[in-house]
């Protein structure tokens, strides 16, 4: 088992007072090693990448990231850029944020790659360094929640590849899953008695560049605390991918897109959720809904409610909607 950059950090905070760095090498690879780095005098941590001088962009093209300082050291003769923690309030952040990196740069081939990775994820994490301390609004939790729950009950009948690189997390997509044969998306509700569920754009439901789209209805119980937490459902995904490290790649990656941080469990660890009722429609013909074909022209950005009870007539069951979607046998 590898050794986390938080435990590496802590040894060597641990050690005597010292002037200037100290490093550890963050992954076991050759070639342009990501280390977890300490720095005497400041007592700063920082994730630090050697690499030929050559190959690191001008400061002019460094992202600037909320809470953190991006710079270049030169240590024993090496060039190195870098990545330090400026604001405390960012700690847990930092320390997903460096896990994330070593992950990455271990999976490339070249110093211009390592360098290209290592500025373009600091990039993607500006987002989440300016929400840092807030964590996922309770509808956030709620529809990461159940969009995890379909997954789970995707991959008996997709196999753990196919949906969980179908799985588009926050990626922007029109629709929470997307498949060669079709799509699906995921609407929750915590109502006692739903009458309709929120539709956020005019291509959430519009099934034109589909064979196939489902929309998959989850009406939730909030409870407090208990096993059916957000935390406790990405923990068991987790073990259920076991060790396909692929898999669980883009697992992680598509919770990051999503704004899930592990250093976030404990904010989510109250809000619990148990299924009342599931409900999966066919989305096509005459299924009431607003598309982009059909709205005048300068209307756009569409927000608006569905009833369920409008829907009933496309009504399919869960084994008709993973018949559609899993990957046909070869003949």
């Amino acid at each position: 088992m590898l050794t986390t950059i938080e435990a590496q950090w802590k040894e060597l905070e641990a050690e005597p007072t010292f002037v200037g760095w100290r490093l550890l090498l963050a992954r076991p690879k050759k070639g342009f090693p990501l280390q977890a780095a300490f720095e005497g005098t400041s007592r700063r941590r920082a994730v630090l990448l050697r690499v030929p001088a050559e190959v690191i962009p001008t400061r002019k093209k460094w992202p600037a990231c909320r809470g953190l300082f991006v710079f270049t050291e030169k240590i024993s003769g090496h060039a190195h850029c870098g990545v330090s923690l400026k604001d405390e309030r960012f700690a847990d952040v930092f320390t997903a944020l460096a896990e994330d990196l070593a992950r990455r740069v271990a999976e490339t081939n070249s110093a211009t790659e390592a360098v290209s990775v290592f500025f373009g994820q600091l990039g993607r994490w500006q987002k989440f360094l300016a929400a840092a301390t807030e964590g996922l609004s309770p509808e956030a939790q709620r529809g990461l929640w159940g969009e995890l729950h379909c997954l789970r009950e995707c991959l008996p009948a997709l196999g753990i590849e196919m949906a969980v690189e179908g799985w588009k997390g926050g990626a922007k997509a029109h629709q929470d899953f997307q498949f060669l044969s079709g799509a699906l998306e995921v609407k929750t509700t915590t109502a006692k008695q739903p009458q309709a569920i929120r539709i956020t754009s005019e291509r959430q439901l519009d099934d034109s560049a589909w064979a196939h789209l489902f929309l998959y209805v989850l009406v939730l119980e909030a409870r407090e605390g208990g096993a059916a937490t957000l935390p406790a459902m990405v923990d068991a995904l987790r073990c259920q991918f076991g060790s396909d490290q692929n898999a669980l790649d883009v697992f992680e990656d598509a919770l990051l897109a999503s704004g899930y941080l592990d250093a976030h469990a404990g904010l989510y660890a109250g809000n619990g959720y148990f299924v009342r009722a599931a409900h999966w429609f066919r989305v096509e013909n005459m299924f009431p809904r607003l598309v982009e074909s059909e709205l005048p022209s300068g209307v756009g950005d569409v927000n608006y409610a569905l009833s369920l009870a409008a829907c009933e007539a496309y009504t399919v069951t869960k084994e008709q909607v993973l018949a559609v979607l899993s990957p046909q046998p070869a003949v």
